[in-house]
């Protein structure tokens, strides 16, 4: 069979993700899921569902703050989001930037993050 396509996944966990809004059990099984496509370690992740799955978790935080407490450092974790695996040797300084396509999930990370810090959602301890 051929792999889901990236968007198709990416408007997959947005749907996902309202579904879970309106119900805290629904949300409770899925967490797990949504958690595991921001593990920075699978290379079939794409940018677009790591940033839409980060923007659903910030808002089940936000309806479902002691279920999403836990998942806190791996939403963190998106902080380096693509800038974790050395440069290959075919690619000069000069060239293109492998970093620049998950850019995207960095921004809404420090933005997402911010934002429940500066709302109280959430309490960072350590």
């Amino acid at each position: 069979p051929s792999p889901t396509p990236q968007t198709a996944r990416a408007l997959g966990f947005v749907s996902l993700g309202k579904l879970c809004l309106r119900d805290e059990r629904l949300a409770k099984e899925c967490l797990n899921i949504l958690a595991r496509e921001l593990n920075q370690e699978t290379d079939i992740n794409d940018p677009s569902v790591q940033s839409n799955v980060l923007l659903v978790l910030g808002d089940l935080c936000i309806k479902y703050t002691n279920l999403v407490d836990k998942f806190l450092p791996v939403m963190a974790s998106c902080l380096q989001s693509g800038c974790n695996t050395p440069l290959p040797s075919s690619v000069s300084i000069m060239g293109p930037d492998p970093c620049k396509d998950s850019s995207i999930v960095r921004k809404h990370a420090v933005l997402l993050l911010s934002s429940l810090i500066l709302q109280d959602n959430n309490k960072w301890r350590g």
